[in-house]
Parts: structure tokens; sequence; C-alpha cells
């Protein structure tokens, strides 16, 4: 018995966390159990039966150390800590920063309303969701406005507003800040959205036309004539939703598909019986068995202000699936099932989310290779040195005359790498200098690449010649060299010959050293990705230039009201959200902020005009 048997039979049966290290102690996976020796051992015994990247992984291993933990919950907490730091090669790690889109209906409110929110809180309200996509949630609230009289303003609002708004004018409000209709009227409407949303849409349908008889027996025609026609216009969505699940739960249907040393993962997101749509995740080089694979992807994908739905499908059971379900039920604050469909509708679903899965699969592959050529094609059209496997792309915004920044986009094998995205906020040059600014930007850069060995394989500015003069002169004083560097200039719009319609002339690249610049046709494949790089940089140099903008307009006004310094105005701001919301505070609210005393309250409530109040 060598040396990493005996550490196996001597393992501990407890809970805690285990780390798999090659010779040179490096850690190679990190897991956690509920019973170390017991999940260690599976993982050894029948290694004939395991596939080959698991069986490569586990040759590598010379050396176990476990941490023993009191709980299951403290192991997984360790887990992820000890991921996070030391980042083991055959770990699942799950990027998904992204928080869908969901409606949050506020019912804890005496007129309740509904609001995108991309974070779920532990609290009254009830959430919808989440949804694919921004698009699909505001058609989805926007529907709901048109049948429902819901109110839109802000709270703020609602308190102080003396007359109705105009979507009240419209029929498509209630009125209820201006007392046109009472609470409990309008928690009937909310009931009817809370039926909606939850696909409930037969009980619904049934309590408009319950609704409508009533009205007709009363003789009120013209409320009965408006209930008839929101039942129409409900009838009709109803027609062209698509209905998967006759259960009416929120599910979670997860896709798994593994393809060589490639797993896919593709969760469905069912809700209230409707298919909403989808979200593929790729691990490539997955050497775990697809069990631990799945476990490690719930674990990361559902967190703190994640929706959860009731039901989670999974195509195999997990280790500890009974700790999983109450880790996310503790999380939900209600029932989680975690469930393994073996027949009927359910494993249809199961089904339908695997050949997702294997679709998403197919297509990320192909649009990859596509993206392989392109490069290919882009190096060999402008002569690059090298195939532009990472490029950086620079862009300055410096509207309003003021509050300039400057914005850098990193491109990884043609697509954004965020986690690389810098912001720079111009220090040296005032005025309108875009030349002198994109100088202060790409030496700030370009210093620190060097020092940290950094250095992209393509810079890509957008301008003629004068930036890319700049570039070459910061280039120069760095040094720096083996770098490509662009510029892009684009197409003026002209008239053309046969029609009075305008037209966009080809665009020019621009290349240090060449007199003549690179001219493509708008169909051009190498320019759309250019065009990309570009808009991409200029949409995060605007977004960030209108956010200082904000934070520069929001001070002036603070700081203009006598008694409010700076840490007031910081207070002020937590507590209220906005400067309109400050504006229309009552003096009683004003007090209770951070830091305020009956003195500075009434400075701020005096300030601002009555008329906002």
């Amino acid at each position: 018995m060598n040396l990493l048997e005996q550490k196996i039979e001597s393992l501990p049966a407890n809970p805690g966390v285990y780390l798999f290290k090659d010779r040179k102690g490096v850690i190679l996976y990190v897991g956690k159990a509920g019973n170390i020796k017991h999940r260690v051992n599976s993982y050894f015994q029948r290694a004939g039966e395991k596939d080959a990247k698991t069986l490569a992984m586990l040759e590598k291993v010379e050396d176990i150390e476990t941490i023993v933990t009191d709980t299951e919950k403290e192991a997984l907490i360790l887990e992820e800590n000890l991921v996070k730091e030391h980042h083991p090669r055959y770990n699942v790690k799950l990027r998904d920063d992204k928080r869908y889109p969901c409606l949050r209906l506020s019912i804890e409110e005496e007129f309740p309303t509904l609001t995108i929110v991309r974070r779920i809180k532990k609290n009254r309200s009830l959430y919808f969701g989440p949804y694919p996509s921004a698009t699909s949630l505001k058609e989805t609230l926007k529907l709901i406005r048109r049948l429902f009289p819901i109110r839109t303003c802000l709270d703020t609002k609602l308190s102080h507003r003396l007359r109705p708004c105009i979507n009240y004018e419209m029929g498509r409000c209630s009125g209820p800040c201006c007392g046109e209709i009472d609470s409990t009227r309008y928690r009937e409407i909310i009931h009817q959205v809370k039926m909606f949303l939850e696909g409930r849409n037969k009980d619904l349908l049934e309590d408009l036309k319950a609704k409508m008889e009533k009205e007709s027996e009363e003789l009120h025609f013209e409320a009965a004539a408006r209930i008839r026609d929101q039942i129409k216009h409900i009838e009709h969505v109803i027609e062209k939703q698509k209905i998967v699940s006759r259960d009416f739960l929120d599910q979670d249907v997860i896709g798994f598909h593994r393809h060589d040393h490639t797993v896919v993962i593709h969760p469905l997101f069912v809700r209230g019986g409707k298919l909403l749509g989808g979200r593929g995740f790729t691990f490539p080089g997955a050497a775990l068995p697809d069990e631990e694979v799945l476990s490690s992807f719930i674990r990361q994908y559902y967190h703190e202000g994640k929706f959860i739905p009731e039901q989670i499908l999974i195509p195999k059971s997990i280790p500890e699936q009974n700790f999983a379900e109450q880790r996310l039920t503790d999380l939900k604050g209600k029932k989680v099932s975690l469930l393994v469909p073996r027949k009927g509708e359910r494993k249809k679903l199961l089904q339908l989310a695997r050949e997702n899965a294997e679709r998403y699969h197919i297509t990320k592959a192909e649009f990859e290779k596509d993206l392989e050529k392109l490069l290919e094609a882009l190096k060999e059209q402008l002569h690059l040195a090298k195939i532009p496997r990472r490029i950086e792309a620079f862009d300055i915004s410096n509207l309003q005359g003021g509050y300039a920044v400057g914005s850098m986009v990193s491109f990884e094998n043609g697509k954004p790498n965020k986690d690389r995205y810098r912001h720079f906020k111009i220090k040296t040059i005032e005025g309108a200098d875009d030349y002198g600014m994109m100088y202060e930007v790409l030496l700030r850069r370009y210093r620190k690449a060097i020092e940290a060995n950094d250095l992209p394989d393509l810079v890509l500015l957008d301008g003629g010649k004068g930036q890319l003069n700049v570039a070459q002169r910061v280039f120069k004083e760095l040094p720096i060299k083996g770098v490509d560097l662009i510029s892009l200039a684009k197409g003026k719009t002209g008239i053309g010959a046969e029609s009075s319609a305008p037209e966009k002339s080809e665009e020019k690249v621009f290349r240090p050293q060449i007199k003549e610049p690179f001219r493509f046709m708008r169909s051009s494949p190498v320019l759309h990705l250019l065009d990309r790089i570009r808009d991409e940089a200029h949409r995060f140099a605007i977004t960030y230039h209108k956010k200082v903008r904000k934070r520069g307009t929001i001070r002036s006004v603070l700081e203009e009201i006598p008694g409010i310094g700076r840490t007031r105005q910081r207070e002020l701001l937590n507590y209220f959200g906005s400067v309109d919301k400050i504006k229309g505070a009552p003096l009683d609210e004003l007090i209770k902020a951070p830091k305020m005393t009956p003195k500075s309250a009434q400075s701020v409530y005096d300030f601002f005009p009555s008329e906002q109040k």
C-alpha cells in the first residue's frame, strides 16, 4: 500500500473539505462532503469506469489534505472560499455575474405597483421571473399596464400629487394618488395582476366575467364594457402563450450535455407553466463526474439575490442532494425541490432542455470557429504582425463641455472580456482637446501594462491619422514594440448619383508607416468586427460619462444648500436614493435621515421650491 492509499484509508468520516494536490503541492481540486472518507473513496474505487479526463486528474493526485468542519454548511462556505483563493484547475468555475431582470410586486404597500429589479430581497414583495432579456420583461410590463390600471408613479409622487397623471386620463391608471380609488378596490386589481403573472388565467377570466355580469346587473354598462374588452385582450394573450407544464409552477429545467472535454449546462426557465427562455453555460475541460459538475453548478448559480423557483429538474441525482435542497430552501424562504424526473411531462421538459444544451454547444462551436477565421482574415487584410487574439480599443467622451472621461474595452478571441474593461477620468487636460486626452489615457494604460507584462496584440482607436499619431508617440516614449496599432475612420455620408437617399462610403483603417488607408466596404465581416469593438468602446465611455456628469450635477445642487456638507450630502443620497426624492421629501422624513438635525432638515426643505413637494 503506497502513501496515497494509506492516506485515503485514514481519512475522517466527518463533514468537511478535501484538497487534491499534485507532487509539487499545487491544489488540483477542492471538494466538500458530508462524509469526507466516503466521497474521496468514490473517486478511486472502480477507476476503470471513470472517463478519460477524470482519470487524468486522478493520476496527478499525489497528496490529499482535509479540513474537518462541524456541519456541511460550514464545509460549503469553506469550499467556496478556497476555490476563490486558489483557483484550482479542475474545479467548475461559473462566471455568471449577470442578474436577470425580474418583476417585483410591492404587496406590502397600501397601493402596490410593479417595478423591474435585478436583485431579489427577503421582504414581503412578490417576485416574478427571471426573464431572459430586459426587452421581453419590458414588453410584459407594458402589456400588464395596458390590461390592468395599476399606478406607475413613484412613492414620493403618489403621496404628494395634487391631480391625476396622464395615465389616469387615458384610462391606464385607477388614480390612487388622488383618492379616485380606495385601497380595497385597488387590491382587487392587484389580485388580478398576481393571477395573471402566476399563470392562473382560467381563475382570472372567471373572476372578471363574474365582475362583468355584476356591473351589467347593476346597470353600469360602461364599466361592464371595459371589463368585456379586458377579457378579450387577456384571451388573445393566452392564445399566443406556449404552455409547457400543466403543474403551473415556477421551474428551472437543467439541460446537461457533455461532448469530449466540454460540458454544457442550459437551464430553461418555466414560470407559471409558460416557457420564458433559457441560457447556456460552457465549462471547457471539466474533468469531474457529471454529478459533481451539476452539484457545483447548482451551488454557484443559485445564490443570495438570485431568483430560485419552487422546483429544479435535474438529469441525475447529485451528492448531498438533501443538503442542497435545504440550502436552496433557506435562500428562498420556502420549500424548494430538486427532482430527477423518470417519466411524464417533467421528463419531456428535461429532454427539451438537453436538446437546447446540445444545440447551444453546436452553435457556440460554429461561432468560435467563424471567429477564428475572422481574426485570421483581420491579420491578413491589415498585414498585422500576428493574429490579434486580444484587442484593446479606446474612446474619449467629452460631451457638454466637461467631465471628460476615457474608456478601454478588451476583446479576446473576438468576444468582449468585461473583466478587463477600464475607465479613466481625465486629469491633466482642460478644454476640448481630444488628442491630449487620448495621449493621457494611453500613457496611463500602457505604463501599467508594461509593468504587469500585460500588453495586447492590437490597439484600436476611433478616428483618423491624428489619433494614430498620438498612439505612435506614446509607444515610442515608453517604448513598446510588437503591438499592432490601427485607427478606424468613420465613412462619410453622401448622396448617391441615381438617388436622393444618403449612402455611406467605404470605411478606412489607418496603419503606421502605411500612407494609404485600407478600405473596407460596409458588407465586410472584418469591418463588422472592428465596428462592433469601436461601438462598444464608445458605449462604455458614454455610460461612464453620464454617471460622472450626474454625480457632478447632484453634488453641485446639494452643495448650494446652507449647512449641508459632504457627509450630509452623501447620507441624504444614500437614504433617499436620488435628488428628486430629496426634493419631494416631507420635513419629518428629512429629519429621519442619518446625520440630519431639525435645523439642517429645515434648510433642505426650504431650499427646494414648494411646487416640488
